[in-house]
C-alpha cells in the first residue's frame, strides 16, 4: 500500500485517487483483452459447457468470502 500511495494511486485513507481508478480501469480492460482469445475459440455450446461446468466451483468460492 505504501507504494501505491507514492506513486499517488492511492490516498491516505485508502481509497483510490482518480490517477488510481484511471489506473485500475486500464489493467481491468487490459486484462480481459488478454484473457478472451482462448474463448474465442470455443464454440457457443462449448462456452455454455464451461460456464455450466465452473459455476458450482464459483458458488463455493463465493461462499467463501471471495469477490
Amino acid at each position: 500500500m505504501g507504494g501505491l500511495r507514492e506513486r499517488g494511486l492511492i490516498a491516505p485513507e485508502g481509497r483510490f485517487t482518480d490517477a488510481g481508478g484511471e489506473t485500475k480501469e486500464r489493467i481491468e480492460a487490459l486484462t480481459g483483452e488478454l484473457a478472451a482469445p482462448p474463448y474465442e475459440g470455443l464454440s457457443p455450446a462449448e462456452r455454455d459447457e464451461l460456464v455450466a461446468v465452473l459455476e458450482p466451483l464459483t458458488a463455493t468460492v463465493v461462499a467463501a468470502g471471495s469477490r
